[in-house]
C-alpha cells in the first residue's frame, strides 16, 4: 500500500527552487530586503508598506467557512480538460464552487492519452501510452499519488489506486546499442561501444571513456547538489544562489566552458586531463546519459532533476550506483486517470463540461457596477462570462488565442513568446507475439526482455517495453528494431500487426510535448506567469507553471497554485481557503501550515501526514500574509 502522507518541506528540491525564484524577484524588483517563507519574518522596504497594508486588509474581512456558494454567482471557467483543468474542478467541486470546463478536444485528458489497437491480440494490454506513461513514487511527486488515493475516485464504482501497477523501469537483459555494437545491460564492461570512433576533438577520449558518461555526469552535478542537499537541511540557500549563477548556461556551454574534472574523480582516472570537455565528450555524454538536444537545457534543469531523482555521489572505484527509485503505471493506461476524474465529475456536475469548444478569444470586461468578469469566446462566435478563469491550456497553443483584452502585462506577454515546447514522437507497435521476450536472435540466444528500456544512438533513441501510419516510418522502426534485437526483419514483418505513430508537435491542441527550457528561461516564465491576468481574474495554469514541469505532477500543482490564487483573490471565496488548505494540502513554495494546536500539518498533496486537521486549527490569516504566492500576486498588481 502505497502511503499518501507528505514529507516534510526540507525533501522537496523543487520547492526549494520555487521559492527561491520569487524570494529573488521580490528582493530585486519589489523591495523586499528578506522576502517571506519559512523561519523568515516579512520585511517591506521603505514605501512598500501598502502591500503590508493590502494583504492585512485582505485577510481581516474573511468570513467564516461556508458550505455552498449562492446558484447566482458566475461560474469559474475552466478551459482544458487535461489533468490539470480536470483537477482544478475537483478541488472546487470540493469546496461548493460553480465551475464549467471547455475543451477543444472530443475527450478529456490532453496528453494523458492511451491508444488502444483495434485488435484484439494481447487484450487487454493491446494499448500503448501515447503521453505520460509511468509515475516515479518520490518526494517531488506526492499531488499525484495522493491523486491516486482520493476518496471520491475509489468509491462508487471507481477503483483508480487499484489500476496503479509496478513498472519495471531496468531490465538486464535489455539492450545498449551504440557505434553499431550492442550488448545486455549487464554486459558492460570497458568500452564495448568503440567510442573512439566519435571523439575526435580530443587525445584525451580513452580516459574519459573509462570514466564513463555516468560518473562524469555526475562530477559536473556534484558540488552543486551537495550543496543545494545542504540547504535543504539548513534551511538556508547558499547553495542556491551558487548554482544561480550558472542559470545562464546550458548544460552543454557549462560541460564546454567551466568544468573540471574534480580531483576525487582523477584520483580514480588519474589520465583525466584539468580542463573542460571538448564538444565531441559532451556529445558522448549526452548520447549516453539523456536524450538528444537535452543538453542545450539550462545547466540548473540538469542539476534539480538529477537531485530530485536520488542523485548519489558516484564512487570511482565501483561501476554502477543502484537507483531505488520506485516507478509506477496505470493498468490500462494512463488515460484512466483523466477518464476517472471525468466519470465522478460527471455524476455530479454532468452539464459542467462543453466538448469541442476551442478557445478563440479571453477579454476583460466590466458591468455597470465596476465588478470585473472575464469572457470566453470560443469557434469566434459563442462568449460566455466567468467570474474567473482558470486557463490550463498548453502555452504554446494560448499564445495563438486572442488575449489582446485579457490585461496581460508586458512581461507576461513576452514569457508566452519566448517559451519553447519540447518535441516527442511516439510509435506504438502491435506485434502477434512478445517477441522480444519469447524469441531468439539470429545466433541462437532467447532475447529474454521483460520490462524496462533498450537504449540506442539511432533514430529510435529509446525502445519500451510493455511491463506486462506511416509506411516510411514503419520501415524505419522495424529496420532498427530488427538491427538491435539481431532478428530478421522479415520476421518482425511477419509479427507486426498495426502502427500508431503520433507526434506532439503535430498535434494542433498542444504544439509541443513538454516545456523546454534554455538558459534563464523558466525563471522568467515563472516570475511573470504565476501572478493573474484581467485585474486577477485570469489565472495560468499547467506542467510549464510549476517547478514540477514535465510531469503530470506538475499540471497538478499548478492547477493548486491557480486555485489558491482566485479563493485569495475573490472575496467572496476567501473563506473557502481554510477547506482549502485543510483538504488540498499546500505547496511549499507557496504557503506554509501555521496551525492554532499542535496537531501535524497537511502534506503537500493534500491529506495528513498524521492525524487529522480541521480547517478551524488552520491559522489561516497568518497563513497569508507569511505567504510567498499572496506577496507575489499583491506587490505585482501594486507595481
Amino acid at each position: 500500500m502505497l502511503s499518501t502522507s507528505s514529507p516534510s518541506v526540507a525533501n522537496d528540491v523543487y520547492a526549494l527552487h520555487g521559492r527561491q525564484i520569487i524570494s529573488h524577484f521580490l528582493r530585486k524588483t519589489r523591495g523586499y530586503p528578506a522576502a517571506p517563507g519559512p523561519g523568515i519574518e516579512i520585511q517591506l522596504a521603505p514605501g512598500n508598506d501598502s502591500v503590508n497594508t493590502a494583504i492585512n486588509m485582505a485577510v481581516a474581512d474573511m468570513g467564516d467557512v461556508g458550505t455552498h456558494m449562492s446558484a447566482a454567482v458566475e461560474p469559474v471557467g475552466i478551459l482544458g480538460a487535461g489533468p490539470g483543468g480536470l483537477y482544478v474542478a475537483l478541488i472546487l467541486l470540493d469546496l461548493g464552487i460553480p465551475f464549467k470546463v471547455i475543451e477543444a478536444r472530443d475527450r478529456v485528458g490532453g496528453r494523458l492519452y492511451t491508444h488502444e489497437f483495434p485488435d484484439k491480440t494481447g487484450a487487454p494490454y493491446n494499448y500503448f501510452d501515447v503521453g505520460a506513461m509511468r509515475f516515479p513514487h518520490i518526494s517531488s511527486m506526492q499531488r499525484v499519488f495522493h491523486l491516486f488515493h482520493y476518496d471520491k475516485l475509489n468509491s462508487d464504482g471507481l477503483a483508480l489506486a487499484q489500476k496503479l501497477k509496478k513498472y519495471t523501469f531496468e531490465c538486464p537483459d535489455a539492450l545498449l546499442s551504440y557505434n553499431g555494437a550492442t550488448i545486455k545491460r549487464r554486459d558492460w564492461k570497458d568500452d564495448p561501444f568503440n567510442s573512439d570512433t566519435v571523439i575526435w576533438d580530443t587525445e584525451h577520449g580513452s580516459a574519459y571513456v573509462k570514466a564513463r558518461a555516468e560518473a562524469i555526469v555526475s562530477d559536473v552535478i556534484e558540488p552543486f547538489a551537495t550543496r543545494i542537499l545542504d540547504d535543504l537541511k539548513t534551511g538556508k540557500h547558499a547553495g542556491w544562489d551558487y548554482l544561480s549563477t550558472y542559470d545562464r548556461y546550458s548544460a552543454r556551454a557549462y560541460m564546454s566552458t567551466v568544468y573540471r574534472p574534480s580531483a576525487s574523480l582523477r584520483a580514480g582516472y588519474p589520465s583525466l586531463p584539468d580542463e573542460p570537455l571538448s564538444n565531441d565528450m559532451v556529445n558522448w555524454c549526452e548520447t549516453f546519459e539523456s536524450s538528444t538536444g537535452s543538453f542545450d537545457r539550462a545547466f540548473t534543469e540538469l542539476v534539480l532533476e538529477s537531485i530530485a531523482f536520488g542523485w548519489k555521489p558516484k564512487d570511482p572505484c565501483q561501476d554502477d550506483k543502484k537507483d531505488d527509485t520506485e516507478w509506477y503505471c496505470i493498468d490500462k493506461g494512463a488515460f484512466q486517470i483523466a477518464d476517472t476524474m471525468h466519470q465522478y465529475l460527471r455524476s455530479v456536475r454532468p452539464e459542467a463540461f462543453a466538448f469541442e469548444r476551442r478557445v478563440t478569444a479571453i477579454k476583460m470586461v466590466k458591468d455597470q457596477t465596476g465588478t470585473t468578469f472575464v469572457d470566453v469566446t470560443t469557434d469566434y462566435n459563442d462568449t460566455q462570462s466567468f467570474s474567473h478563469v482558470i486557463s490550463t491550456i498548453p502555452l504554446p497553443v494560448l499564445r495563438t488565442i486572442d488575449l489582446s483584452g485579457a490585461g496581460l502585462s508586458p512581461m507576461q506577454s513576452n514569457a508566452l513568446r519566448e517559451l519553447n515546447y519540447g518535441p516527442s514522437v511516439k510509435v506504438g507497435m502491435q506485434f502477434r507475439t512478445a517477441w522480444w521476450t519469447l524469441a531468439n536472435d539470429k545466433d541462437g540466444n532467447q532475447l529474454n526482455i521483460v520490462g524496462g528500456q533498450s537504449f540506442t544512438d539511432t533514430p529510435l533513441r529509446t525502445i519500451v517495453y510493455p511491463s506486462f501510419g506511416d509506411d516510411t516510418l514503419k520501415e524505419l522502426v522495424l529496420r532498427e528494431l530488427a538491427n538491435i534485437h539481431n532478428v530478421e526483419l522479415s520476421f518482425l514483418r511477419d509479427q507486426l500487426i498495426d502502427t500508431f505513430p503520433w507526434s506532439w508537435s503535430q498535434d494542433p491542441f498542444t504544439m509541443g510535448a513538454f516545456a523546454f527550457f534554455g538558459p534563464g528561461k523558466f525563471k522568467s516564465l515563472y516570475q511573470s506567469l504565476t501572478t493573474p491576468a484581467a485585474q486577477n481574474h485570469l489565472h495560468f495554469a499547467g506542467e510549464a507553471l510549476s517547478t514540477r514541469h514535465a510531469w503530470v505532477e506538475g499540471a497538478l500543482d499548478s492547477a493548486w497554485r491557480a486555485v489558491f490564487s482566485m479563493l485569495f483573490n475573490e472575496p467572496t471565496y476567501q473563506k473557502y481557503l481554510g477547506v482549502f488548505f485543510a483538504r488540498w494540502g499546500y505547496n511549499e513554495e507557496w504557503i506554509e501550515p501555521i496551525l492554532t494546536t499542535q496537531k501535524p500539518p497537511v502534506g503537500r498533496g493534500g491529506g495528513e501526514t498524521d492525524g487529522s486537521v480541521e480547517e478551524d486549527e488552520l491559522d489561516v490569516p497568518a497563513m497569508l500574509k507569511r505567504s510567498l504566492l499572496v506577496h507575489h500576486i499583491v506587490a505585482s498588481s501594486m507595481a
